[in-house]
């Protein structure tokens, strides 16, 4: 009777025990969970920041050089001497269609810490090789002005002429702006950044365009097909419709980049790709060198 009874103790205490066990893999199951999703959480929080101090970087470059600079070779290695500088020979982006091509941090004074996303990947980087030509010296509207003349030359390489001028001597910012910056639309195919919007030509006046003046990407949680800090390419497999934001692509004149529609990622696979893609009205107003009050 006395072993009964202590066998009886010892499996309560065996059963004690391993549900004091299950519970104390039910505290740590739901700490690593918070903590994942803590991690998380602030992963996305620290997203925009990052990204708005890059915009800001590349609005103070435009203020001080009227141009954009040409995007890094992401591709190269840390020893390279070039590593993190913008690619620029003779004036022009080298190479023109911007492969591999990524935030040239060296160029722009940004830390290397600054200079990758929240999930240490690089930043693609593209923008149109005019905007970034240091012959041409584009990005500058301050000689446009709204009451300028409206049926004069439109197009990428097209600058506010005649300087000096006046008023209806001047050209209009819409004649400077149509045909200038890069294509973006969001994943319902929707237009978001249009350089080229429909015209008939002259001597009908240009329409309103909103050509992105460069386009930053973070490659998202996945960093599917983006650059890695020592150079290669994330081995994660993206999405269709992330496919156009990848720093593998040559950059054409018919490129156009993507951003996930208000409604959200639709087809196959994950779309977690973040994009800044300001027009250039916005960053010339930023490096004080938009269009000027009507004189």
């Amino acid at each position: 009777m006395v072993r009964a009874r202590t066998d009886r103790q010892h499996g309560g205490v065996l059963i004690a025990v391993a549900a004091l066990l299950i519970v104390v893999a039910l505290a740590l199951f739901a700490s690593f969970a918070l903590n994942d999703a803590t991690r998380k959480q602030a992963i996305e929080a620290g997203k925009a920041p990052r990204m708005a101090r890059l915009d800001a970087a590349l609005a103070n470059f435009v203020a001080q050089y009227r141009r954009l600079p040409c995007p890094a070779d992401g591709s190269m290695l840390p020893t390279n001497a070039n590593y993190g500088v913008e690619r620029i020979v003779g004036g022009q982006c080298n190479p023109a269609n911007q492969l591999n091509g990524v935030l040239p941090w060296i160029t722009l004074g940004v830390p290397d810490s600054e200079a990758l996303d929240t999930e240490n990947n690089r930043y693609t980087y593209r923008v149109q090789p005019s905007l970034a030509s240091s012959t041409m010296l584009l990005m500058d509207m301050s000689w446009c002005d709204p009451l300028g003349a409206t049926n004069g030359a439109t197009g990428a390489s097209n600058a506010c002429a005649p300087k000096p001028c006046t008023g209806t001597a001047c050209m209009h910012p819409n004649n400077y702006l149509y045909g200038k910056g890069l294509q973006v639309q969001d994943t319902s195919g929707a237009w978001v950044n249009q350089p080229a919007p429909a015209w008939a030509g002259l001597p009908t006046p240009p329409p309103a365009s909103n050509g992105a003046a460069y386009v930053l990407i973070s490659h998202g949680a996945n960093g599917a097909g983006g650059r890695m800090a020592g150079g290669n390419v994330h081995g994660n497999i993206p999405g269709p419709q992330e496919s156009p934001n990848l720093p593998t692509n040559p950059l054409t004149g018919g490129t156009i980049f993507i951003v996930v529609s208000p409604a959200g990622s639709s087809g196959l696979g994950v779309f977690d790709d973040v994009l800044s893609h300001p027009d250039i009205a916005t960053v010339l107003g930023q490096a004080r060198l938009g269009a000027r009050s009507p004189h």
